[in-house]
C-alpha cells in the first residue's frame, strides 16, 4: 500500500511540474506540440487540442512538455525564439508549481 500511495504522490508533483511548464509556454505563446504524462514509447493519445496532443506513455515516472523549437528559433512560435525572460520563466514554472 504505501508503494502504491508514493506512486500516486510522485505522479501528481510530476504532473503539476509539467502544468507549470504548460501554462507558462501556452500563455507566453510558445506552441506546444505535446503534453505527455510517463515517457515514451507512447501508448495512446488521450486528446488533441489545437496544435497540442495529450498523451500517455509507457513509462510512468515523469512526463514532458515538447515545444516548437526548443534549439531552433526560426519559427516565432518556438521556444528558442523568445526573449530570454519568456524561456527561464517557462523553465522555472515547473518547480515554482512545485513549491505551491
Amino acid at each position: 500500500m504505501t508503494i502504491i500511495v508514493f506512486l500516486l504522490v510522485l505522479s501528481l508533483l510530476v504532473f503539476v511540474h509539467e502544468l507549470g511548464h504548460f501554462v507558462v509556454a501556452k500563455s507566453t505563446g510558445i506552441k506546444v506540440e505535446e503534453f505527455g504524462f510517463g515517457y515514451p514509447p507512447r501508448l495512446f493519445t488521450i486528446a488533441r487540442h489545437g496544435d497540442t496532443e495529450y498523451t500517455i506513455n509507457a513509462i510512468p515516472f515523469g512526463g514532458f512538455v515538447r515545444m516548437l523549437g526548443e534549439e531552433d528559433p526560426t519559427h516565432p512560435e518556438s521556444f528558442a525564439a523568445k526573449s530570454k525572460l519568456v524561456r527561464a520563466g517557462t523553465l522555472l514554472a515547473g518547480p515554482l508549481m512545485n513549491v505551491v
